[in-house]
């Protein structure tokens, strides 16, 4: 399926290029990216003539983002379209699941579950729909009335669908995109649902009001019911009014309600007459009773379920033969490890870098340190006070001026060929690649050192949201600055585990590959005099880390059916860790069973809790040798 994307702009500079590489780099790229500039004075025309193709800008002299979507119809050429606003966010194969649920459909829309984008602190995060609870006597047309809708970012649209519409109104100046929803369900399209794919429906930061955000406001007011009364005319002439007349009270009660003493008391009347029209407030009451009683008599209630549904963005960049790559290297209190880190980077055999090395705070010989190297490449940013790893690779995203972000841990290494290998295979690939990672060579305190070699490569988010499969740390990493622009920085609030959050929510919008060779040297022994044991190997923070992460992703877990997977690695902690417990353990394996009821491993390992702990751990052990010598990724031990 041949698909366009209209994107209208009025100064969205900000944002822009972020929304333009989330439809560019699809899994099913569209045909052709339509940018409808409504007369910017930003920087926004240049932003998206910088693609060059699929990207084409056009220039639409009529204000108003309906008339730049309109135009940027009349100019597509693709069997379907989606007009996507342009501080909104696609994740990655959201057009080819949107795409699969409208084949054979003929007109139609299809629309996918979404979530709100919202920045908090230094980070950007996705928060459940902020809309209306759907009801589920509710049909769909019924539900928008009522306040339960799809943003443009979740909907694709067949053209014969949005010419049976009408088409955008140019006279629409709230509700927009309900108002082309509302008129082609009322025409007869049907709104089919996607098995996959997610909307990122942007609110905008530092108390910037979007269109949506002055829906309250007495021009928001009245636009919204002259959407609401042009619906009805529509209802009535096709004879189906009386069928929607409660929800169409419901929605002008809900106008009349918002009609303060600011608002012209004209539209409070017409307001209240349109409730009145369609059974007024007593029919609210007497429909809402009604369906109570019948759901009671007919409904178990447990059955009733409700239906799933700091980096400044920049122009896209000019290729660069050598660009500029910044290391991020935090560290706290770790003198004794840090000249193996800083000397392995300054070592590259790729030179064209920076080294910002965060000091979060330290009290020992760090500064001193620092202040006896003299390579010009070297930046040296000190924390007043001790505010955390996250905090510190924080400090060096926002000072990072590389086209590539690289991090390090101040007790790794890395082999001199890390960065010039990575870089070029950066280079290679396209601009869905996000982030690129490698295999290491692993040094233990307590036994013989060994390698490991990832694994996962491609649209990873559903395997990440089980499990890290990057697996050690950062030190590994490369990612592009624009793929830190859209995540933001590391959630500073989680006491360990912060990359495991950060690779997540960069895997909602780009894909990740590797090299397998092991480019970097990571400390697993935490051997070193002096120096604090990681972070993530201590039980409690790590625990709580997990419960952080999965009250932060566990929605996009549920609906890539990840959950149980998750919970069953946090049992096993609880069961095999020291510091666990059985009892917790297994109230979380019967949480996984209950995601998965289907998977067996939950109940195998059920079974295993009832053991004595040595036979218990006994039995484990045997099991992961078996599983050891199946896995793939793990290579003979090194010295």
């Amino acid at each position: 399926m041949r698909i366009s994307v209209v994107i209208p702009v009025l100064n969205g500079a900000a944002f822009l290029a972020q929304a333009i590489r989330s439809a560019r780099d699809q899994s099913l790229p569209p045909v052709e990216i339509i940018v409808a500039d409504n007369g910017s004075t930003d920087a926004s025309v240049d932003i998206a003539r910088s693609f060059g193709p699929p990207v084409q800008v056009i220039s639409v002299a009529e204000p108003g983002a309906t008339a730049a979507r309109a135009a940027g119809f009349a100019e597509s050429s693709g069997e379907a379209l989606m007009f996507l606003d342009a501080d909104d966010l696609l994740g990655l194969d959201t057009l080819a699941h949107l795409a699969d649920a409208l084949k054979g459909q003929g007109p139609a829309m299809s629309c996918c579950p979404w979530r709100r984008y919202e920045l908090e602190g230094e980070c950007w995060r996705a928060h459940p729909a902020s809309c209306a609870v759907r009801q589920p006597w509710h049909d769909d047309l019924a539900a928008w009335l009522t306040g339960w809708y799809h943003p443009p970012c979740s909907v694709l649209w067949s053209r014969e669908a949005y010419e049976t519409s009408g088409g955008w109104d140019p006279l629409a100046a709230s509700n927009q995109d309900g108002d082309l929803m509302m008129r082609a369900l009322v025409a007869g399209a049907p709104l089919i649902r996607a098995k996959g794919g997610m909307g990122y429906y942007r609110r905008l930061p530092g108390g910037q009001t979007s269109l949506s955000g002055q829906r309250a406001s007495p021009k928001g007011l009245a636009a919204r019911l002259r959407v609401l009364e042009k619906i009805e005319t529509l209802l009535r002439t096709a004879g189906r009014q009386g069928r929607y007349a409660t929800p169409l009270a419901e929605a002008y009660a809900t106008i009349a309600g918002m009609c303060g003493p600011d608002v012209p008391q004209d539209l409070a009347d017409r307001a209240r007459g349109g409730c009145a029209r369609n059974g007024g407030f007593g029919r609210l009451r007497r429909t809402r009773r009604s369906i109570g009683k019948s759901l009671r008599r007919s409904i178990p209630a447990r059955t009733v379920q409700m239906p799933v549904q700091p980096i400044e963005a920049t122009a896209a960049p000019a290729q660069d033969a050598t660009p500029l790559v910044s290391v991020v290297l935090p560290t706290y209190n770790r003198a004794a490890t840090l000249g193996r880190a800083v000397d392995s980077v300054l070592a590259q055999s790729y030179s064209h870098l920076e080294l910002l090395l965060v000091d979060d705070g330290s009290t020992d010989g760090t500064a001193e340190y620092a202040a006896s190297l003299s390579d010009s490449r070297l930046r040296y940013l000190r924390q007043a006070q001790n505010r955390g790893v996250a905090a510190a690779r924080n400090r060096g995203l926002a000072a990072a001026r590389g086209q590539l972000i690289a991090f390090i841990d101040s007790d790794d290494a890395w082999m001199p060929e890390k960065l010039a290998r990575q870089v070029a295979q950066m280079q290679a690939a396209p601009g869905r690649i996000g982030l690129i990672y490698s295999g290491l060579r692993v040094e233990h305190a307590d036994r013989d050192n060994e390698t490991w070699r990832p694994q996962a490569r491609g649209h990873v988010l559903a395997d990440i949201l089980q499990r890290n499969v990057l697996h050690f740390g950062t030190s590994s990493t490369m990612i592009r600055a624009e793929a830190a622009a859209v995540v933001g920085g590391f959630d500073s609030s989680f006491p360990a585990n912060e990359d495991h959050d950060y690779w997540a929510r960069l895997a909602r919008f780009y894909e990740f590959d590797f090299d397998p060779a092991p480019l970097v040297i990571y400390d697993q022994g935490g051997g070193t005099a002096g120096v604090e044991a990681k972070r993530s190997a201590q039980f409690t923070r790590n625990m709580r880390a997990r419960n952080m992460f999965i009250e932060k992703h566990g929605f996009e877990a549920a609906h890539l059916r990840a959950l149980h997977a998750y919970q069953l690695e946090s049992a096993r902690r609880f069961l095999e860790w020291q510091q666990g417990g059985t009892r917790h353990g297994r109230r979380l394996l019967l949480k996984a069973a209950l995601a998965a009821p289907a998977r067996p491993q939950p109940y195998a390992w059920l079974a295993l809790s009832l053991l004595p702990e040595d036979a218990r751990a006994s039995a484990v052990r045997h099991l992961r040798r078996i599983w050891n010598k199946s896995r793939p990724e793990r290579l003979p031990s090194t010295k």
